[in-house]
């Protein structure tokens, strides 16, 4: 089969996906954007990597309006060229634009069939009027083909709220991806809690913050890493300034140390206060076996529940949550349970195994 995946935001650790294809004598093509992975990691598939790059601009300002409104057109353009090159049995557009693919996608669609993958059901930050949006994502979801979702709370949610045919929608779950993983016996003596990933505002940072500072007795370490909004980023430099416990490790972190991140915490946190999806950080939290501490928003209560990973508390409660941060670092054998949780986790939905559920919507898609 051939198969082209646009996937302009693909991490390297990702693309052990495409390999598991390839190792099936799939013909693929990964299309992403310039400068973001190693094109000489693509072993058996082939990587083009001609995707435009948003330039780096202020959130609401007229250059930032100014420079998507050009560049979301051109990204569209960029996969058409390629699908028509390439001639793939298969188009799986792994993240959508609302802004442009609820035209696109239905053209996409009378070149190959179409498969897409839903991860946000609503987007984590609304950049229009709710009505406009809504009426964007409507069309999206209406020519997005074949959907793909790595929870079925997701798909529910878009099948009640959008209307969407539920034999349209296939639960696949997210592939963990293949790291080396340190595997410890319980919390150390000061544990390290981990929150990582790009700092927006429904990501519970003030919720975190204010958990910590309930137990000022708890001898931990509270690393945060990533980078996002600049308000979000104020704060945790706030609070590294008030409680030494706390590191603050802001800006772009390079996949390298991201993983030293992830191997030296003994707990990963998600305190979000709203979401509609599941959770990259989660799978990369279960890649190293470690623990996790979420909300109970999108599928991050459901999942953790379900894989018996870690604790799971209402959002926007930083008194729960201080208890459950206490308790997970207290109980080395409730510490060692989930962790275990988080290993069986990865190993269920390594590359290959997820790689099969995958190639089964394609077939279907075909027909």
């Amino acid at each position: 089969m051939r198969i082209h995946w646009y996937w302009p935001f693909v991490r390297t650790e990702e693309l052990g996906l495409a390999r598991a294809f390839a190792a099936r004598g799939d013909d693929v093509l990964v299309q992403t954007i310039g400068g973001r992975v190693d094109s000489t990691t693509a072993q058996g598939f082939t990587m083009r990597c001609d995707v435009p790059d948003v330039p780096s601009r202020s959130e609401g300002t007229m250059r930032w309006a100014a420079s998507r409104a050009t560049v979301y057109p051109r990204r569209a353009r960029a996969r058409a060229r390629a699908v028509h090159g390439f001639a793939p049995d298969v188009v799986h557009v792994v993240y959508m634009n609302y802004f442009t693919d609820g035209l696109t996608l239905g053209r996409l669609g009378h070149l190959a069939p179409l498969v897409s993958t839903v991860h946000d059901v609503v987007p984590h930050q609304s950049r229009v009027p709710a009505p406009l949006e809504r009426a964007l994502l409507q069309r999206q979801y209406a020519n997005a083909g074949t959907i793909v979702v790595h929870h079925a709370d997701v798909g529910t949610r878009l099948c009640q709220e959008f209307g969407v045919d539920p034999a349209r929608v296939h639960e696949v779950p997210w592939a963990v991806p293949e790291v080396r993983a340190v595997d410890k016996l319980g919390p150390s003596d000061v544990p390290t809690m981990l929150m990582f990933g790009t700092l927006r505002r429904n990501k519970g940072v003030e919720i975190l913050l204010e958990a910590l500072a309930r137990k000022p007795d708890m001898a931990c370490r509270l690393v945060v890493a990533g980078r996002g909004f600049a308000d979000v980023e104020a704060l945790v430099r706030a609070g590294a300034e008030r409680d030494p416990r706390i590191v603050a490790e802001l800006g772009l972190v390079s996949e390298e140390r991201k993983h030293s991140l992830y191997r030296e915490a003994d707990l990963v946190v998600l305190p979000y206060t709203s979401f509609s999806s599941q959770s990259a950080v989660l799978h990369d939290a279960y890649a190293h076996h470690r623990p996790v501490v979420v909300s109970d928003v999108g599928a991050l209560g459901s999942a953790v529940r379900h894989d018996a990973s870690g604790w799971v508390v209402p959002p926007c409660d930083p008194e729960a949550l201080a208890d459950a941060l206490e308790t997970a670092l207290a109980d080395a054998a409730a510490w060692r349970r989930a962790a275990a949780g988080a290993a069986a986790t990865a190993a269920l939905r390594h590359p290959t195994v997820v790689a099969e559920a995958l190639r089964a919507v394609y077939d279907a898609a075909q027909r």
